[in-house]
């Protein structure tokens, strides 16, 4: 068993946090920090996000955040949420509640001031601990324990969690990948394999924040190889089944100390030529759309063996999609014909050689005497063309001489 932390903790008894808690309490609130904040100060890993509890209704929070001269936001009013900003940083406060009628993000709440019955409406056991300022831990679930032991354990019947918002499937793995030591709950996985096909009524951006997650947690390979064989995965994404890849891609990862990306990964997962209908059913963003279909599309495969050409890829591709093109086909064994010292090779030109501009422009042309117009353009491309096939050595002064010596030469 893990020895876990003890609070209270600098991030709490200092700062934003500290300064909304004060006038919570100042105004009889009984304030208590909830949730990833507990859960993570007691795991002893940084701290994202602050939330509090408080037994006042959202119209208290927001005159006592007043009083306090903080900012209050009413961003989720209705379930209770106001957001309060101290020093520029938001600080979530919400009122306890109680479910009235469940369905999803939606449900109806009435506010409480039972605390138990307030942590037994949140997802795992980890997630609903309290911590007030003396230190002391609320724990009603024994949440603290399934820390020390690694356990991702729902609160009350998984089933009865899951089916009040169908995401909990996805959160349960995610926070298995990332919070287990050992095997799957068996009630919980249960529950996920019966209750699988509500997956597909979920919202594709509800999908793309828990997958591309899970995409970076500790165990995403082994947690998503579960997934797929629990038949988890392919109800709402059957394109990425790339497990293979997706263990070397890891690998190369760990081993070059290359920061663990989440759309690089889940573009490693898919299938060839169907980067498009992942990006579609995960609403991913345009950027973030464009690079998975750009790494699974039909292509020629990355160049690894001769540096010449490696940089050519990199002024082709630019030093983000390169690096992204190589870690993939690197990890997928392609081309055969490449051994490991090429891939580290190539790999350590696109590190290491950032991609340069052309030095030259049409009004360098324009200065020669060139008429606007297409000429201009064609001669720019032909120079350019010279220059990379020079392997990008000469500088401006040298691409100015060549301009030069093609313009005389045409006229």
């Amino acid at each position: 068993m893990k020895q876990l932390g003890t609070f209270p903790q600098p991030w709490m008894s200092e700062g934003p946090a500290r300064a909304v808690y004060d006038a919570l309490d100042k105004a009889g609130g009984s304030p208590r920090f909830v949730g990833g904040c507990v859960r993570d100060g007691l795991l002893g890993r940084k701290i994202k996000d602050v939330d509090i509890a408080t037994v006042l209704p959202p119209d208290a929070v927001i005159a006592a955040a007043s009083k306090a001269g903080l900012k209050p936001v009413p961003t989720g009013i209705d379930h209770g949420t106001v957001t309060v900003i101290a020093d520029h940083v938001g600080i979530e406060v919400t009122t306890l509640r109680r479910d009235v009628e469940t369905f999803g993000r939606h449900a109806t709440v009435a506010f409480t001031d039972d605390w138990k019955e307030d942590a037994s409406r949140r997802d795992l056991t980890m997630n609903a601990l309290f911590a007030d300022m003396s230190g002391a831990i609320y724990d009603y679930f024994d949440g603290v324990h399934d820390l020390k032991v690694g356990r991702v354990r729902f609160v009350g019947r998984p089933e009865d969690r899951m089916t009040e918002d169908y995401l909990r499937i996805l959160r349960f793995f995610r926070f298995h990948a990332d919070y287990a030591v050992g095997d799957f709950d068996p009630p919980a996985m249960a529950a996920a394999a019966a209750l699988k096909d509500h997956l597909r009524s979920l919202s594709g951006e509800r999908l793309r924040q828990e997958t591309l997650k899970l995409m970076t947690a500790r165990r995403a390979t082994e947690t998503w190889r579960a997934m797929l064989l629990a038949g988890i995965a392919g109800v709402y994404l059957p394109q990425a089944t790339g497990m293979n890849r997706l263990t070397k891609l890891v690998e190369l990862e760990q081993t070059l100390r290359v920061a663990p990306d989440p759309v690089r990964r889940l573009a490693a997962l898919t299938i060839t030529g169907t980067g498009t209908d992942v990006a579609a059913l995960l609403k991913l963003s345009n950027v973030d759309r464009d690079r998975v279909i750009a790494i699974t599309e039909p292509r020629p495969l990355f160049v690894a063996d001769d540096a010449t050409s490696v940089r050519r890829q990199v002024y082709d591709l630019g030093n983000a999609l390169a690096l992204d093109l190589l870690l993939v086909d690197w990890a997928a064994g392609l081309p055969r014909e490449s051994v490991e010292r090429d891939w580290q090779a190539a790999y350590e030109i696109v590190r290491d050689w950032p991609r340069p501009s052309f030095p030259l422009t049409g009004g360098d042309a324009k200065g020669l005497g060139v008429e606007p117009g297409p000429a201009i353009g064609t001669l720019m491309r032909d120079v350019e063309e010279w220059w990379i096939a020079g392997d990008f050595i000469a500088d401006r002064s040298a691409c100015l001489d060549e301009l030069k010596r093609r313009v005389e030469k045409s006229r």
